[in-house]
């Protein structure tokens, strides 16, 4: 097996050849040649196997009576103010905890400021868990994007605005993200609790964004934000979230938007209806 060393180190320049050489942009395989000393980034190894990327989840489930604290709280924020709302998930020698961080919420984003001086030094974040309020508990490319940076274990809870809510469950580890069933992660309540004040108190909704000045102007004159990129993560809670701001901004400008979804060449899914 060829040696494997840590870019910079010392070693890299006395150590017997072929070396595989691993920096912070990839693997780069070093040798001498009759052509003279070379260092070319490789993407794989032939003489080895190939391998996958994969996560096995190690901890208990998520207790039910947790899990209906954190569900009743979201549904007194959806309730109240029709948001988005968030729990960070901690753990301790005992088990899961839940803490609530002061937070900016809205129908279709949450913003939220931890206070590491709330915990105890035995405590770990180790994940959260968020509402959708209305919207299905698929993540969008935004909770994606989020989670990629977290370390941890991610639920989502959506369809607030039925009888019984939906979850779904990732474990977001070293930038990659891996779906899980939420089964294997969480136990779902059976009766939900109403939560504390102070847990309601630490819900804020985001000030209305203001339009910016010399931007884009429809028919009628006014100012319309252009949105972001959404890129090939793109869900249908993605899809969700613009089809109601559409419609919001119609009806505030006096019209009723339809649409009919039609599904594209290769597309597995079958299109939806209008909205009537």
């Amino acid at each position: 097996m060829f040696p494997i060393l840590p870019a910079g180190s010392p070693e890299v320049i006395d150590t017997r050849l072929p070396a595989f050489v691993v920096a912070h942009d990839g693997l780069y395989l070093r040798k001498q040649s009759l052509l003279g000393l070379s260092q070319t980034k490789v993407e794989g190894v032939d003489h080895l196997p190939a391998e996958k990327e994969y996560v096995e989840y190690a901890l208990p489930r998520v207790p039910a009576d947790l899990m209906a604290r954190v569900v009743g709280f979201f549904r007194a924020v959806y309730r109240v103010r029709r948001t988005e709302a968030l729990v960070l998930l901690l753990w301790k020698a005992e088990g899961f905890d839940l803490y609530v961080p002061d937070q900016q919420v809205s129908m279709a984003s949450v913003k939220h400021r931890l206070d590491e001086s709330a915990l105890s030094d035995d405590h770990r974040v180790i994940g959260s868990i968020h509402s959708h309020g209305a919207f299905g508990a698929g993540a969008s490319s935004i909770d994606a994007d989020d989670e990629a940076s977290f370390d941890g274990l991610h639920v989502v809870v959506g369809d607030f605005d039925r009888r019984r809510p939906s979850y779904s469950a990732a474990i977001a580890v070293d930038g990659h993200r891996f779906d899980v069933r939420p089964s294997v992660v969480l136990e779902r309540p059976r009766r939900l609790i109403e939560p504390p004040d102070d847990w309601l108190r630490r819900v804020k909704l985001l000030p209305s964004p203001r339009p910016s000045k010399g931007g884009p102007t429809g028919s009628n004159g006014a100012t319309a934000s252009v949105p972001a990129t959404i890129g090939s993560r793109a869900s249908h809670v993605d899809l969700d979230v613009a089809l109601v701001r559409a419609g919001g901004l119609a009806e505030g400008l006096g019209y009723h938007l339809s649409y009919w979804l039609v599904p594209v060449s290769g597309s597995s899914r079958k299109g939806g209806g209008g909205d009537d």
